[in-house]
């Protein structure tokens, strides 16, 4: 369906990419390695910070599904309360995997990464290259993704945020 759906040319640069990680991940050295880097994150924020969540944002449409495609291949294939021989295990082993498109999310769950109380992780992802579409619209998003990456890295300080004063009435 895949290749009926993108051509061949495309399909065939879809394998090469799977390809390419694939060598990636067998070749590289562990402090490197792109693939062994984001598993470690991910048992870091899961069993030692106890995230219980992890965001993925895309910022392209094109990438739109990717948050329900990791959905399925972590919480399905990892979030598991036994080991294979059975034993249960004692650790953690898979967050809550959401997303939207950044666009989508700001007006969904963005308050509550900015000012809830949980931590959850953000994995935000942009395109290289705009679609053929709109290059002045990927300019827009890229900038838009940096700036909420900022803001949910470095927050604002209470002196400029109306309002936010003990008391103030806004």
């Amino acid at each position: 369906m895949l290749a009926i759906g993108i051509g061949k040319e495309k399909f065939e640069k879809f394998l090469q990419g799977g390809q390419d990680i694939d060598t990636h991940f067998v070749e590289a050295p562990l402090d490197r390695n792109i693939p062994v880097l984001m598993a470690m994150l991910g048992i870091w924020y899961r069993d030692f910070w106890g995230c219980a969540a992890h965001a993925v944002i895309p910022y392209d449409e094109r990438m739109a599904r990717f948050p329900a495609y990791l959905q399925q291949l972590e919480m399905e294939s990892n979030g598991k309360s036994v080991d294979l021989s059975g034993t249960r295990v004692g650790y953690e082993t898979a967050p809550v995997v959401f997303g939207e498109p950044g666009t989508n999310g700001q007006h969904a769950f963005f308050q509550m990464l900015h000012q809830g109380t949980t931590i959850v992780p953000i994995d935000f992802l942009v395109a290289a290259r705009p679609s053929d579409a709109d290059a002045a619209h990927h300019n827009l998003l890229f900038a838009n993704c940096l700036a909420q990456s900022q803001a949910l890295m470095q927050g604002r300080p209470i002196e400029v945020v109306p309002g936010a004063i003990k008391g103030a009435k806004t």
